[in-house]
């Protein structure tokens, strides 16, 4: 479990509030792994093959679906591409680009050029199920569960990991405000999906 904090101004959480509306995305909730694969199937080629998919939320407290990455290989350079569905760039996919790691030789001087598998072999629509089991690991003194990003990688035996981090909020802990902006601790805890298809916690 790692305590962090968020601070937002009330101009971004008037934002928020307002593009809420009926296309918003949320992974965890009901139906909303199909949402996101819905979205993946129209923005990415399903038989591409990529080394990572990284789902993330918009905000770390709120898990509404901010962009979708994927992390893939062009000859000797490692790429990314990014999805948003975030505001002032909703519904856009960016031009793939170079990784920092790639363009700053990091990958090639440690020959970690990883094993890749098809978009379409990760399976996105059990998010909402793996979120709830992992739900039950968190003790009871934590609140409002958001996910923050759900991680689908390939190890060096080309099998498929999946990796996630929920967000949590202690009960009694209230918001402080300093001027227009708002501050609230966070406490994210990590889980994996184990070979046997089932959560686990990740202990730091």
């Amino acid at each position: 479990m790692k305590k962090l904090s968020s601070q937002i101004s009330a101009f971004a959480l008037l934002l928020m509030a307002s593009s809420c509306g009926s296309d918003t995305v949320y992974p965890q909730n009901e139906n909303g792994g199909k949402a996101v694969k819905s979205i993946i199937e129209k923005k990415f080629d399903p038989e591409k093959q990529v080394e990572e998919l990284e789902i993330k939320s918009k905000d770390e407290l709120y898990g509404e679906l901010g962009k979708v990455t994927i992390v893939y290989w062009e000859g000797e350079k490692q790429m990314e591409q990014v999805y948003s569905a975030s505001e002032g760039f909703s519904d856009k996919l960016f031009e793939p680009e170079e990784t920092f790691a790639s363009k700053s030789d990091i990958l090639m001087s440690k020959n970690t050029k990883g094993k890749t598998a098809a978009i379409k072999t990760f399976d996105v629509e059990p998010i909402p199920s793996k979120v709830a089991e992992a739900v039950a690991f968190i003790p009871k003194e934590f609140e409002n569960y958001a996910l923050n990003k759900y991680v689908f990688s390939v190890d060096k035996n080309g099998k498929i990991q999946q990796q996630f981090t929920i967000n949590t909020t202690k009960k009694g802990e209230g918001k402080t405000q300093t001027g227009r902006v708002e501050r609230q601790n966070y406490y994210g805890f990590e889980f994996k999906v184990d070979e046997n298809g089932k959560v686990v916690a990740v202990e730091e």
